[in-house]
């Protein structure tokens, strides 16, 4: 029969669901891969919980209008900046796994080459490791691990819950943050930027 209504279709996927902001436990990285889109390129890390709730975190390439040889020595410093926070954030993954030391082995001249070293050098050391990670909003609302590198948001269940580096703090985006209306407009157009408005996106400088 072509239309045949069966327990396994009965059955509730639960592989959409994504993890809820604050510190998660007893989580795994399933995989890391590195993709090209039309305009640009990325990194991303994918996360699961013992209940299947899922979480990604992708690493944009910083795009830059001009060779780095062409710029201010202030745009050099925000490009230069920008990639090294961004190296700085997915040192703090990859390290999770692998010693220090093996990470510091992988040099590369472009984004391209410097995730695909990244993803060889992890292999499969990740696979079955239980971790503990932070989890909070982005600016866009999504929930993603921090952007910041000062502090531990990611670590392995090893380490005791009372001796955990991984701490709840003021800052930390754990609430949505409701779209501003545009004074004067319709009430069903709303301002799509939140209070991060005006900030450049770590994937983009602008010159």
């Amino acid at each position: 029969m072509l239309y045949n209504i069966t327990e396994d279709l009965q059955k509730k996927n639960v592989s959409n669901r994504f993890m809820d902001v604050g510190i998660n436990e007893n989580v795994e990285m399933i995989n890391v891969e590195y993709k090209q889109t039309e305009k640009t390129e990325f990194i991303a890390f994918y996360f699961e919980d013992e209940n299947k709730a899922r979480l990604s975190h992708t690493e944009w390439k910083v795009n830059q209008l001009k060779p780095l040889a062409q710029m201010t020595p202030e745009e050099a410093d925000l490009y230069l900046r920008l990639i090294k926070e961004q190296m700085r954030r997915i040192n703090a993954i990859v390290t999770t796994f692998i010693p220090e030391e093996e990470f510091r082995k992988v040099k590369a001249d472009s984004f391209e080459e410097f995730a695909q070293a990244t993803i060889k050098a992890l292999g499969e050391s990740y696979k079955g490791v239980k971790i503990r990670i932070k989890v909070v909003y982005d600016r866009r609302n999504f929930t993603a691990l921090p952007r910041y590198t000062n502090y531990t948001w990611i670590e392995k269940m090893t380490i005791p819950k009372e001796e955990s580096e991984i701490k709840i703090f003021t800052s930390d985006k754990l609430t949505k943050t409701m779209p501003r209306r545009i004074e004067g407009a319709d009430e069903s157009v709303t301002n799509i930027l939140n209070k991060d408005e005006g900030v450049t996106p770590s994937n983009e400088i602008p010159f």
